[in-house]
This record gives structure tokens, C-alpha cells and sequence, in this order.
């Protein structure tokens, strides 16, 4: 099933309680031990516990609701709800090659990413382009860690088996800042091509906010 993860500006799309009900009834067709143990949370008491970018969440198949645990009054976004319940509902649980590709080197990935779905790289460099050391405090802050390339580099778990990378390169007199967002080649494992762009931008809302 493919969601739509273009509305973000539309309050009908904004919050993970106005989710498709296709979506819970994938999730709630999986075993939920298996489904699980594929995306590196865990069953407990009717209830999944899945690390989303920094955060721990729960998600409650009967009750259709997503919550923060360290925040249960947080408002979970619509984008953040589609990357949880796909990937409980689909994920193969295919631990990351380590091996970082732009998402347009995924399969479908070059037309996909496109107009609407391109990637929110340069709000990224906008905001860090006179603070690149806020970039790597916020990215750390979130579970991050620097690696080579680029500048300014960092891979952080998006889900626990599907590291993100994001890499920032600094501005000079003939040249602006810019940023690249990455992922692990086995994402398909995990997600779909709409899966991916809504966990791109849900990283990069955590990032620039």
C-alpha cells in the first residue's frame, strides 16, 4: 500500500491519528513478536516499542494510537506514523550493509525523487550554513555520531536496522552551503520509496528545529 506523505501542510494529514486504516490492519495482520523483532523494537503487553530518530515510541495496534514514551502528550506527526506502521506491517528485518547511497540510487529512486518528493536538503543547509557545530550538537543530541566526509558528516539510526546519513558542506565567497542527505542501500528491506522520503523528512524536521 502506498501513502500519501505529500500533505504535510493539510491539517487532514498533519498527525499520525488520521492514518489510513489499511495501514493498522497490515500491521495487526503480522505477527507481532516477528514483526517486532524486523524493525529492532519490541512486543510488550499489546503494545509495539519501536526508536524513531531519537525517540522511543509506542504503538498501540488495538487502540490505533502512536505516542511518545518520554513525552506520551506529544502529538506524533502523520509522516513519523507512516514509517512506524509500514515498516512494523513490512519490514524484513535485513540488518544495513553500512554501505551509504543517495536515495535516488534505490530501486525506482531516480524518478521517484522528484518534484514533490525531492529531498529537504536545503532547509538543512540554510540552517546550519553560520552554525555548522549546531548541526552536529542537534544530530548528536538525536542518537547521531560523526563519521567521515564530507565537512560535517553524521550517521544516525532512523529506524534501528536503517541508518540515515546526512552530510554538510561549509559556504565560502563563490559557493553556499549545502547538505546531502543518505541511506543504507538495503532500505527497501524496510521501506518503501514513500516510506523513505517521509523518514527523510521527519530527520530533517528534528534536525532544523
Amino acid at each position: 500500500m502506498v501513502v500519501d506523505v505529500d500533505r504535510g501542510g493539510d491539517t487532514l494529514f498533519k498527525w499520525a491519528d488520521h492514518l489510513p486504516g489499511m495501514l493498522w490492519d497490515d500491521v495487526r495482520a503480522r505477527d507481532a513478536r516477528e514483526a517486532a523483532l524486523c524493525v529492532g523494537g519490541a512486543w510488550e503487553e499489546g503494545v509495539f516499542r519501536v526508536p524513531l530518530l531519537g525517540y522511543m515510541h509506542a504503538v498501540d495496534p488495538a487502540a490505533q494510537r502512536i505516542t511518545r514514551l518520554e513525552d506520551p502528550r506529544h502529538r506524533v506527526g502523520y509522516q513519523s506514523g507512516v514509517v512506524l506502521l509500514y515498516a512494523l506491517a513490512r519490514s524484513m528485518g535485513v540488518p544495513p550493509s553500512g554501505r551509504m547511497v543517495s536515495p535516488l540510487e534505490l530501486t525506482g529512486g531516480k524518478l521517484f525523487f522528484t518534484g514533490a518528493h525531492s529531498l529537504a536538503t536545503g532547509p538543512l543547509a540554510k540552517r546550519y550554513a553560520a552554525e555548522p557545530q549546531g548541526f552536529v550538537d542537534r544530530a548528536a543530541a538525536l542518537g547521531a555520531e560523526r563519521v567521515e566526509g564530507a565537512d560535517y558528516a553524521i550517521r544516525i539510526p532512523g529506524l534501528p536496522l536503517l541508518p540515515l546519513y546526512v552530510l554538510l558542506w561549509d559556504g565560502d565567497a563563490e559557493t553556499q552551503a549545502r547538505a546531502f542527505i543518505g541511506i543504507d542501500d538495503r532500505a527497501l528491506f524496510h521501506l518503501d520509496l514513500g516510506g523513505v522520503f517521509a523518514l527523510t523528512n521527519v530527520l530533517v524536521g528534528r534536525l532544523v528545529r
